[in-house]
């Protein structure tokens, strides 16, 4: 068929490819489209209109129960032998991978086709990262096409879109139905009715397409039933043919049908002469494409229509023999390997294939594929020993924990528990049961987590000493460490560190260090710092992915919780990279929570506000994470006066109790209490913070005492001068205001520092932090204060600017400049409506409003600008401008 109005698609290519040949960079570009909307006959006009000497590759993401890890990194490395193939047959690290992708497209001029990546494993997905962020570097074009209707709200490819989504370097492409006109002229020489045509298919070119080659004297309603239509042309060889290729899905490489068909169980069994013409009347008909020595169908809709047809004790054979094949072939992956086993009803080759897909997957950073695959297994091995099932349970309740599923990692978890007690091995069920505590931390029910530690130790204490003791005393001192109990933490994690050493068990060592270390901060943070690196190197050595993640954490948020906010950033900014990149969902979403209050605690907004909203967003089941984000974002709807506040402390303060633990409620309890103050109701303050203040107390912990032992005397509270107080918090306490912000201001913490200058005796002091706080936005704040001015006789205040002028892209509004953050954070019409508590038509009008005043025509060109603006407003020397 013609490929029709496609023009300014292949224009738009065309161009990207001429400014990377020309040495102005490279771009990586997302087609998008439905199903049979001609994404791949696209990218082939583009490629056959290349210019000699541009190096083209090609890589597929095939449609398996389990996606089969980095597959188009494979595709692409049989046309790079000599810099791939190596590395990726020799299992090396996925970083050298990628980097050795990029020598590769980096080397001249080069395209790069990589389709249908809503079916890509979560490496893939991640190479995709890793290469938009490097591309505008290189003279290449990274074309990756993929399924819109496909890809939901909380489809993996989301994330990706949404982190690619400001980058300069990365361009989307829609393609559109065809018009009336066009099906029109397509179906001319055929005699059918074209309007009729388009207005049963929507102008998809797959349905016309298929439509038209069956040459049916109907428009039929589904594209089953033209695919059907067609293949019943076909002669029976054929038709064995198109069942074969439909179970293989992808790619069915011509050796593997000439095997699956010459089998004499088969009614229609061919020797491959036979084969070789079947094929060829396939192809002739338009519903297979030979690729060199491999076919595929033209169309994935019209593989599943094949597939659903073929009888299920057909099917059964037809993917014992495509096992049979792949098996002698030795070089096999062993997903492609489960999935036929798993299809054809062989329990003992799932059980050999699927565990090594899930390890391969695991060293690759695709935890979730690695789950499936676990699970597959799991499913075949209902009379294998008890140690086997239990051992499956266990890898996959550590692939469930690392990709953040934690409901599957609790009730794996526990199922591998009571296998590994059938199994007569009650140590391997206490090391279990210890992590398993850890994943009722993150799921927030700290009550159950401490019992199943404190049921770990207890295992493991009764039976004689082993390596064993490393890990169980390592979880109930990770437990306490979380819960503020610096004492006890550093007790049972230095006893855990000593059987670690004991039993040379590094991996262990490496977590009790990180308890050990992270408990350090509120007493010595330099030796905290030394304990956590160690840490870190510990979990290196073991090249424990998961481990690596939460030093990188705790090294970030520890130093964030007591206010050294360069290394906080450093670190938290460096979590992020390494666990975007690994697929380990809880970790990343610890660590944007964190970045959200750090941006926030330093006046940085409107970072702090997308980072909070896409950790309530993304990560729902991490409870600690959603608490510190939702407080973020409660306490910044207070100290802007916005609406809807209550309702974010609400949730933060329902979870936090839930978990019971200090460093979840003393957050909340300020942001409450601060509210309070604001609303001119400080005489709710001590009913709001004095359980909590006392539980800081008992925990020692400077910064939470301070914080609300400030809040508390603001209350009417008499202070008490020996509780132990963060220095700031003290002075302000004290009533020196003006040394308080000063060492605020050091600390940079612009909010807190004109707070406590407003609390100065001075009355330049106080016009200065009324200066301050209107710069920020902290408009309660401000107007509190600029009432108390007025009180005490101060008359000639700066008038109060409106909100609608303040600096901020095309002189937003502030609610326009809330709507602009959020789509640019990816969030779709109805959900900024659900976010802002406001009609999904009211951010319609708002939309259309922020996109004409910034002069754009889409909203990832609006992204692009609210990203441009918040680079502008970093000094020469790095440091951030003051906030809106």
């Amino acid at each position: 068929m013609e490929l029709l109005e496609r023009e300014p698609l292949l224009a738009a290519l065309g161009e990207y490819r001429t400014r990377a040949g020309s040495g102005a960079g490279g771009t990586l570009v997302f087609v998008e489209g439905e199903a049979g909307i001609g994404k791949t006959a696209l990218t082939r006009g583009f490629l056959a209109a290349l210019p000699a000497g541009t190096a083209v590759y090609q890589g597929f993401c095939d449609a398996l129960g389990t996606p089969r890890a980095l597959g188009p990194l494979h595709d692409i490395a049989r046309s790079a032998p000599d810099r791939l193939a190596p590395l990726l047959s020799a299992g090396a690290e996925r970083h050298a991978a990628f980097t050795a992708f990029l020598d590769v497209i980096g080397a001249g001029p080069s395209v790069t086709v990589i389709e249908d990546v809503h079916w890509a494993d979560a490496a893939t997905l991640d190479l995709l990262l890793f290469v938009g962020r490097r591309v505008a570097d290189l003279p290449a074009v990274v074309v990756v096409t993929y399924r819109a209707d496909d890809v939901g709200r909380d489809h993996p490819l989301r994330r990706v879109l949404g982190d690619l989504a400001t980058v300069p370097s990365v361009r989307r492409l829609t393609v559109p139905p065809l018009t009336v006109a066009a099906v029109v002229a397509l179906a001319a020489p055929t005699g059918q009715d074209g309007v009729a045509l388009h207005g049963a298919s929507g102008g998809n070119p797959f349905f016309v397409t298929e439509v038209l080659g069956a040459q049916v004297q109907h428009v039929p309603t589904t594209v089953r039933d033209a695919v059907l239509a067609r293949t019943s042309r076909l002669g029976p060889e054929a038709r064995t043919v198109l069942d074969a290729v439909s179970l293989v899905t992808g790619r069915a490489e011509t050796a593997l049908l000439e095997y699956v068909l010459q089998d004499p169980g088969l009614r229609e069994s061919m020797e491959p002469p036979a084969v070789a013409v079947a094929i060829d009347d396939a192809v002739a008909a338009g519903m297979l494409v030979l690729e060199q020595r491999t076919v595929r169908f033209r169309h994935e809709l019209a593989r599943r229509a094949v597939e659903v047809e073929v009888p299920a004790a057909r099917a059964a054979v037809l993917h014992a023999r495509v096992l049979a094949f792949l098996v002698g072939t030795r070089s096999a992956d062993p997903a492609r390997l489960a999935f036929h086993a798993d299809a054809a009803g062989d329990p003992m080759a799932v059980l050999h294939h699927a565990p090594l897909a899930g390890d391969l997957a695991t060293g690759v950073g695709a935890h979730r594929e690695a789950a499936e695959h676990f699970a597959r297994a799991l499913r075949h091995a209902a009379g294998s020993p008890a140690a086997l099932r239990a051992d499956l349970w266990q890898r996959r309740s550590m692939a469930c924990e690392r990709c953040g599923d934690l409901a599957g990692a609790l009730d794996a978890s526990g199922r591998a528990i009571t296998e590994w007690l059938a199994a007569g091995a009650p140590g391997k069920a206490a090391a279990v049961r210890a992590s398993r505590s850890h994943v009722l931390w993150m799921a927030g029910r700290n009550a159950e987590a401490n019992e199943a530690a404190a049921a770990a130790v207890a295992m493991l204490t009764s039976m004689p000493s082993g390596p064993g003791l490393a890990a169980g005393y390592a979880a109930p001192a990770r437990l306490r460490m979380l819960a503020r109990d610096f004492p006890e933490a550093i007790t049972l994690g230095t006893t855990a560190i000593e059987y670690a050493a004991r039993y040379g068990d590094i991996s262990t060592l490496g977590r009790a260090l990180n308890t050990v270390g992270s408990a350090h901060w509120f007493t010595d943070p330099d030796r905290a710092l030394e304990l956590l690196t160690d840490s870190l190197e510990a979990a290196r050595h073991t090249h424990d992915d998961s481990s690596i993640g939460q030093a990188m954490n705790n090294i970030g948020s520890g130093a964030g919780e007591v206010r050294r906010y360069a290394l906080a950033d450093e670190w938290i900014a460096e979590t992020i990279r390494f666990c975007t990149d690994r697929d380990l969902d809880p970790s990343l979403g610890y660590a944007t929570a964190w970045h959200a209050r750090s941006m926030f605690e330093q006046g940085r907004w409107a970072e702090a506000t997308l980072a909070a909203t896409e950790v309530v967003r993304v990560h729902v089941q991490h409870v600690p994470s959603r608490i510190v984000a939702l407080t973020v974002l409660g306490r910044l709807r207070v100290r802007r006066g916005d609406p809807d506040a209550v309702q974010p402390l609400e949730q933060a303060q329902a979870l936090a109790e839930q978990t019971g633990d200090l460093q979840r409620l003393w957050p909340v309890a300020a942001a409450r209490a601060e509210a309070a103050w604001l609303a001119g109701a400080p005489e709710r303050i001590e009913e709001l913070v004095a359980p909590t203040y006392r539980l800081a107390v008992s925990r020692q912990h400077d910064w939470a005492i301070g914080e609300l032992g400030y809040w508390r005397s603001l209350g009417g509270v008499a202070p008490d001068p020996d509780a132990g107080a963060a220095r700031p918090f003290a002075l302000q306490i004290a009533g020196a205001g003006a040394a308080a912000a000063q060492l605020w201001q050091e600390l940079g913490c612009p909010y807190e520092a004109a707070i406590a200058l407003s609390e100065s005796s001075e009355p330049d002091d106080r016009l200065a932090a009324l200066s301050s706080l209107r710069d920020m936005g902290a408009w309660p704040a401000a107007d509190q204060l600029a009432r108390r001015l007025r009180g005490d006789g101060v008359l000639s205040l700066p008038r109060r600017p409106r909100r609608a002028t303040r600096a901020n892209p095309a002189q937003l509004t502030d609610r326009q400049l809330d709507v602009l953050m959020l789509l640019a954070g990816g969030l779709r019409n109805a959900d900024i409506a659900t976010e802002l508590h406001i009609s999904a038509k009211t951010v319609d009008h708002h939309v259309s409003a922020v996109l004409a005043k910034l002069g754009v025509g889409t909203r990832q060109e609006a992204a692009r600008s609210l990203a441009q603006w918040e680079r502008s407003r970093q000094g020469e020397d790095g440091e951030p401008a003051p906030e809106r």
